[in-house]
């Protein structure tokens, strides 16, 4: 998996840290993903830290947002929304696998 970042109103510490937090929270998706894909990532900073992460999978796209005070936590709460979402939509194609082309789920 490919990760695109863009760091908005970030010092090099905190950039640091959140390419960490990114780079720690991307690879719990790697077994979950069928296909080899872009997480886009967008973290700003202003009053409060904002993360947005954008997959484009071949069903659709994947998106989860965060924010807060804390810029690791911000980072690592959008990762695990993503994974959720990830996860359901593996679930989801599994079932429609086990029912066979004709069920509809």
């Amino acid at each position: 998996m490919q990760l695109d970042t863009t760091y908005r109103s970030l010092s090099e510490k905190e950039t640091a840290v959140a390419t960490r937090a990114l780079e720690k929270g991307s690879s719990r998706f790697e077994r979950l993903l069928d296909e080899p894909t872009v997480l886009r990532a967008v973290v700003e900073k202003g009053p409060e830290a904002k993360a947005t992460l954008t997959m484009n999978l071949r069903g659709g796209d994947v998106t989860s947002l965060s924010s807060g005070h804390d810029l690791n936590a911000v980072v690592s709460e959008a990762c695990d929304k993503l994974k959720v979402q990830l996860v359901r939509r593996r679930h989801r194609r599994e079932a429609q696998r086990r029912a066979g082309p004709d069920a509809n789920i």
